[in-house]
């Protein structure tokens, strides 16, 4: 591996780490594989006791045959599945990234989870995306003010 590979490769990494979004990479038995610097932030578990754990087992809340079910596509078809605030407002209990203006006692989420095939295109793990959706969340169940211009043209 030349320098500027290695380079690229730890850019990436370092990436993966400090990306704004959630990243976890599960095994078909749904062991936690790989757990990324937000997840550790807003779960408060650390990566080294998540890693090679179930998930059902570190996150006991998260309903098992449900998860399983919306996750058989993205193994056996290889397409994407999505999960978004509005049908489920998380998919991980979460702080958010408000926690002393934020009025939410959690983190609305979006999941997205993608299938990973291997080198010889066996899909035998999947990563999921979690994006912080908390902010569009409470604007959509606050009320809007009318502004100033909008009263007087109401008059």
């Amino acid at each position: 591996m030349s320098t500027e590979d290695f380079d690229q490769f730890h850019w990436m990494l370092d990436m993966v780490q400090h990306i704004d979004m959630g990243l976890i990479v599960l095994d078909r038995d749904f062991h936690i594989q790989m757990w990324n610097g937000f997840m550790v932030h807003h779960s408060g578990k650390h990566a080294k006791d998540v890693q090679n754990r179930s998930l059902f087992e570190v996150f006991p809340e998260i309903n098992e045959p449900w998860f399983r079910a919306k996750s058989q596509p993205v193994f056996d078809l290889r397409c994407r599945s999505f999960i978004v605030w509005q049908q489920r407002p998380y998919l991980f209990r979460c702080r958010h990234v408000r926690p002393i203006t934020g009025q939410l006692p959690f983190m609305y989420q979006n999941v997205t989870m993608h299938p990973m095939a291997n080198t010889r295109g066996e899909v035998n793990h999947m990563f999921i995306s979690i994006q912080d959706v908390t902010n569009e969340a409470l604007a959509s169940q606050t009320p809007r003010a009318t502004a100033p211009s909008q009263q007087a043209a109401q008059k």
